[in-house]
């Protein structure tokens, strides 16, 4: 019969590695280790599942709808616009406001929410100019909003290290607390990729047409290559089918787009009449590579069109999407998806490390870092952007959201939530759990969409985890386990060990991420630190800022990936530029723990 502290020791190290590994789902991990928890007798049923009652997971469920409630009121959209505005002139000054916009949105916003508000806003300034390429600009906008995560408490691995303190019996971490840290470390880092890291960037700019952003969506995505306008022949396969759905995808891995009319008008599918069926002589339209042996196939020849392009700037909404990380159309189809029935969504094509792919898109499964072109039915947009599968990068044809008497509301209850807190008037779980409940009731964020907005693998997994921490704590495992890595600077200065464990945490947070990493060094910092004498809330802050820094891969953070599709980046694009700016900012942070928390 294993004792206590040896079943923790091995329901830890098991966590570990199906986190790490990734074979099993992240928030069914967490499950599971609360489950063996309580099952075992480690701890009792009440302490099993109090991770799932602890203060931070309500501030998590509440920052994520009260960010959702700028976004839907387009208060989040006007500010980044704003922003990106004061970044024109040099690259060098695009860079550096890019950077410090992302890091000031993300003090408030979750980092993917702030990333996505400038993504669109940065990229339409790097499609009026040429000498701006986005991918000198995209991993700056990421690496901005995870270098502003290190000076506020809203960030997930920064809660997750705050919810510990309190498993270990000590004050967590107050609104306020990073900044001492996190400044300096974003001022640093904001200065390095402004002055010498956004050289280390590749400059992309090839396939992009400097003017307006629908002449980048036409050559990005080689839209005048791809739009074919066919006659229907007499003896066509075609004839007598739905005009809407002619089968030309399952066919032969065409996409149809609508009709074309006698004025070169193009009638879009989801304008077309559900009983007009195709007859001799119409002409459709369809996107993708149309090779003889399909025209033979469908019984269609080319039809002398005129520009398809022009017609689509005037008539077409078209939008270009990047896979919400945390979203669950990564692996899945747009069949699969059903983006169509949902939507009225067609994916014309998709953007992917580099080429485009046009070729039966409705069976293609989805990889992290796609950039999709798809047209739209604009009554499908707003439905498009609660689904929290894609975020929007760009919408062409589409007038931009005004502000209305509950963006206003959304400005207050968010001021009302963190305020109070700041200054010390009442806990930031239940300010925050308020706002939250004030966007409800007004219907800013309806009760379903705000459902549907919180990340639920991310609650479970926190909610599942931080009961370990507990069992940790109880049996001395985490005592036990930080004595053993520890023991080679059992004589070191606080300020090495604060560095060691800000160094773990940041390469395990690139294989696996932030929020798991400080769930799993979290207790072992603390209980290092009542060991060798060192102040908890010190070192804790070290694996805080630590899950922050993940830089090298673009696996590190899902914002990461949301600008890997946009700015054509490769894997080692990141390495490149994020190993040199690890150096820089980790002897900054270190510093800066060693004077405001190790003394």
């Amino acid at each position: 019969m294993l004792s206590p502290l040896n079943l923790t020791l091995f329901i830890t190290a098991l966590a570990a590695i199906l986190l790490v590994s990734n074979k099993v789902r992240a928030d069914v991990v967490g499950l599971l280790v609360a489950l063996v928890l309580g099952f075992s007798g480690v701890l009792s049923v009440q302490q099993a599942l109090a991770g799932f009652s602890s203060p931070v997971v309500f501030v998590l469920l509440s920052i994520f709808v009260l960010t959702r409630g700028l976004e839907v009121t387009g208060v989040s959209s006007l500010l980044g616009r704003r922003l990106a505005r004061l970044g024109r002139g040099s690259e060098g000054r695009l860079v550096a406001v890019t950077m410090l916009a992302a890091a000031l949105l993300s003090l408030f916003m979750n980092t993917v929410a702030a990333a996505a508000v400038l993504l669109s806003p940065v990229l339409a300034i790097t499609r009026q100019r040429d000498d701006v390429a986005p991918s000198r600009v995209l991993i700056p906008l990421a690496y901005g909003t995870l270098l502003g995560g290190t000076a506020t408490l809203l960030t997930t691995a920064n809660l997750v290290t705050s919810a510990s303190l309190t498993a270990h019996g000590l004050k967590p971490y107050g609104l306020l607390d990073f900044l001492p840290v996190g400044l300096p470390v974003t001022f640093v880092g904001l200065l390095f990729m402004a002055l010498v890291g956004r050289h280390l960037l590749p400059r992309r700019i090839g396939k992009r047409t400097a003017g307006s952003a629908f002449a980048d969506l036409v050559a990005t995505y080689r839209l005048q290559e791809e739009l074919h306008a066919l006659e229907v022949l007499p003896h066509s396969p075609l004839v007598g089918r739905p005009a809407r759905k002619p089968g030309v995808a399952t066919d032969v891995g065409l996409t149809p787009v609508g009709v074309l009319l006698a004025s070169d008008e193009i009638l879009l599918a989801h304008r077309l009449p559900p009983d007009y069926t195709l007859q001799p002589g119409d002409v459709v339209v369809v996107s993708g590579q149309v090779p003889p042996e399909a025209l033979r196939t469908l019984g269609l020849k080319p039809h002398p069109a005129a520009n398809l392009c022009e017609a689509f700037r005037e008539q077409a909404t078209l939008v270009e999407l990047a896979l919400n990380p945390r979203g669950a159309a990564i692996g899945q189809t747009p069949q699969a998806l059903q983006l169509y029935a949902r939507y009225g969504l067609r994916v014309l094509a998709v953007w992917r490390e580099g080429k485009v792919l046009d070729q039966r898109l409705y069976a293609l499964p989805l990889q992290p870092g796609d950039a999709l072109l798809a047209l739209l039915p604009p009554a499908g947009l707003e439905h498009l952007r609660e689904s929290g599968d894609f975020l929007v990068v760009d919408v062409f044809g589409n007038q931009q959201q005004p502000l209305t008497w509950r963006s206003v509301a959304s400005v207050v209850l968010l001021l009302l939530a963190l305020v109070p807190a700041a200054l010390g008037w009442a806990p930031l779980a239940l300010t925050t759990l308020g706002g939250a409940i004030g966007m409800m009731l007004l219907r800013i964020v309806p009760p379903e969409q705000a459902y549907r907005t919180v990340p639920w693998r991310v609650i479970l997994l926190i909610g599942g985890m931080i009961p370990l921490g507990t069992a940790m704590r109880q049996t001395g495992a985490a005592a036990f386990l930080s004595r053993a890595a520890l023991a080679p600077l059992h004589a070191a200065p606080g300020w090495v060990v604060a560095a060691a464990f800000l160094l773990l945490t940041a390469l395990l947070a690139q294989i696996a991420s932030g929020q798991v990493a400080a769930l799993l060094l979290a207790p072992l910092a603390i209980a290092a630190a009542e060991t060798y004498g060192l102040p908890p809330r010190g070192l804790g802050m070290a694996v805080a800022v630590g899950a922050s820094f993940a830089f090298l891969l673009p696996t590190g953070h899902p914002v990461n990936l949301l600008v890997m599709g946009p700015g054509d980046y490769q894997p080692r694009d990141y390495f490149k530029v994020g190993l040199p700016l690890l150096l820089v900012v980790t002897p900054v942070a270190v510093a800066a723990l060693q004077f405001f928390w190790l003394r």
